[in-house]
C-alpha cells in the first residue's frame, strides 16, 4: 500500500472512531423536565375531597368530551417534548395517569403515589425505561398537605436523585409556602450531606421565582452557597433576568416553575449540566383574551371553557 493509501485508511479509521465517540456522548445525554398540567381531573366524583366543579353536573360542566380534549392537548405537548424524565403536577389520581399514558405515543412508565393535597391533586414522574431505572420512591412530608415525591434511580449507569414538588399556592397564607420550602431545603441538605457530589434534580411549581422569598431565603443564587444552605442552584437565572417566566401572575411573567440542580452537575465525575429552557410554542399561548394576551392558554378562564392546555409552561434541563 502506498503512502496516500495509508493516509486514507488512517483517515477512515479516525472518522469511524470520532463517529463512535460522538454517538456514545449523544447516548449519554439525558433530558428532564417539569410541567404543571393544571387541574387534570377525571369526571368521577370523589368520596375524599371536593372535586364537584370537575363533574358533569358541576359549575364548570366538566364532561367526558372536555376531559378527552384535555388529555389530547397534554399528550400533544408531552410527545413533542419527548423528554427522558418528566415530572407532572396537578394530576388527580392513578386512573388519570393511565388515561394520559394511553394517549401518548412516547413509551413512558410512571411513578405515582396518592398524596394528601386538599384538592386531591398529586405529583407524577414519567420516565423512559431505557433512560432511567427507578430503585425507590416515596412521599416526603413538607409540613403541609402537599408532600414531595422523591425518586432515587439510575440513569446511564449513574445514580440520580429526583424530587418533584408543588409548593402551596400564593392564594394561601405565606407561612405555608415558607414551611414547605424550608422542609424542601432540609431534605435536599440531608441528601447532599451524605454525598456532596450527588446528582440531585429538584423540579416543580414553587409558586414564586428564584429571586423571591421564600425560595431565595432557603436556596442561594450564588455558587457555592453560603454555609447553612443546600448546594442546589437554579440554572434559570438568565431567564429571570430577562423577565421571562412560565406563569402569569398579576399580569406579569413569573418563573414559578423551576428545576434546581445540585453542585455535582457542575463538577465531579458524574453528569455535567449543559443547558435549560422554557418550552414555549405559539399554540400554548392565548391571543384572544385581552387580559391574558400572550400568556398560557388555560383550560378555563374565569369559569369560561377555553379548551386550552395549562396555565403553566413546561421547563426542562439537559445534562450528560
Amino acid at each position: 500500500m502506498n503512502r496516500s493509501g495509508k493516509i486514507i485508511v488512517i483517515l477512515i479509521v479516525w472518522l469511524a472512531l470520532s463517529a463512535t465517540r460522538a454517538a456514545a456522548q449523544a447516548d449519554r445525554i439525558v433530558t428532564a423536565g417539569f410541567w404543571n398540567v393544571e387541574n387534570l381531573y377525571d369526571t368521577v366524583p370523589s368520596l375524599f375531597y371536593d372535586d364537584s366543579d370537575y363533574t358533569p353536573g358541576g359549575r364548570l360542566g366538566w364532561n367526558t368530551a372536555r376531559y378527552r380534549n384535555k388529555l389530547d392537548r397534554l399528550a400533544e405537548v408531552v410527545d413533542s417534548l419527548s423528554l427522558d424524565i418528566l415530572g407532572l403536577a396537578e394530576v388527580e389520581n392513578e386512573a388519570v395517569v393511565r388515561d394520559l399514558i394511553l394517549n401518548l405515543e412516547t413509551p413512558y412508565n410512571y411513578i405515582h403515589h396518592t398524596g394528601g393535597d386538599s384538592r386531591g391533586l398529586d405529583l407524577v414522574l414519567l420516565f423512559k425505561g431505557d433512560r432511567f431505572y427507578p430503585e425507590q420512591s416515596r412521599l416526603v412530608s413538607s409540613g403541609t398537605s402537599r408532600e414531595f415525591l422523591y425518586v432515587r434511580g439510575e440513569s446511564m449507569g449513574l445514580r440520580l436523585d429526583i424530587v418533584v414538588c408543588h409548593l402551596p399556592s400564593r392564594l394561601n397564607n405565606y407561612r405555608y409556602r415558607e414551611r414547605a420550602t424550608a422542609a424542601l431545603a432540609r431534605f435536599c441538605d440531608s441528601l447532599l450531606r451524605h454525598d456532596t457530589e450527588a446528582q440531585l434534580v429538584v423540579m416543580g411549581d414553587f409558586n414564586c421565582s428564584p429571586r423571591e422569598k421564600p425560595l431565595s431565603k432557603y436556596f442561594s443564587g450564588r455558587f457555592p452557597a453560603p454555609a447553612g444552605l443546600p448546594q442546589v442552584y437554579s440554572p434559570f437565572e438568565e431567564h429571570v433576568r430577562k423577565g421571562q417566566g412560565t406563569y402569569a401572575y398579576r399580569g406579569k411573567w413569573s418563573m414559578s416553575d423551576n428545576i434546581l440542580l445540585s453542585a455535582g452537575f457542575y463538577y465531579g465525575d458524574g453528569f455535567t449540566y449543559f443547558g435549560c429552557g422554557i418550552y414555549i410554542r405559539p399554540y400554548l399561548l392565548d391571543y384572544s383574551d385581552r387580559r391574558r394576551q400572550g400568556f398560557p392558554l388555560r383550560t378555563f378562564t374565569s369559569g369560561v371553557y377555553r379548551n386550552g392546555y395549562s396555565d403553566h409552561l413546561p421547563v426542562y434541563v439537559v445534562f450528560g
